[in-house]
């Protein structure tokens, strides 16, 4: 659907430009086709496109390598005391938002693999607050499961 739009866009676009250079065309005597001027507008359209999607794609790339960076096996394989030193010795990579997000992660995937210490530990680094509170609900719920 926002494609479509885009292409409607581009035409009305081409269309206004046709028409100015119509007009233009009358006073300089030269010809103007408007099948022309569409393909021009709609192939510097397509490039910006291309242009778009290529820094989507690096910006996907970009946060999904920090995200490997924060979350890979590095740190899901350390004990919690290890895990909780290296996110709170570096604050410039680990702001509040980012490490208490980490905990939580880190936190699920000890919960899953049974590890039920590990978890409360990781958790009790959040903030006081319905996160806190809920994570550490759920790890009471599964270790009765």
């Amino acid at each position: 659907m926002g494609r479509l739009v885009i292409v409607v866009v581009m035409l009305a676009i081409s269309g206004i430009i046709y028409l100015v250079k119509a007009a233009a065309s009358k006073v300089t005597g030269s010809e103007v086709n408007f099948q022309e001027e569409s393909r021009k507008v709609m192939t510097k359209a397509a490039k910006g496109v291309q242009w778009m999607n290529e820094q989507w794609e690096k910006a996907k790339q970009n946060a999904g390598d920090s995200n490997q960076l924060m979350l890979g096996g590095e740190l899901k394989t350390l004990t919690p005391i290890e895990i909780i030193a290296k996110i709170k010795s570096d604050p410039s990579k680990y702001d509040l938002a980012t490490a208490e997000g980490t905990f939580i992660e880190i936190a699920v995937y000890k919960m899953e693999n049974r590890q039920f210490d590990d978890a409360e530990k990781l958790i009790m680094q959040l903030s006081e607050g319905e996160a806190r509170d809920y994570m550490l609900n759920e790890i009471k719920q599964k270790r009765l499961q």
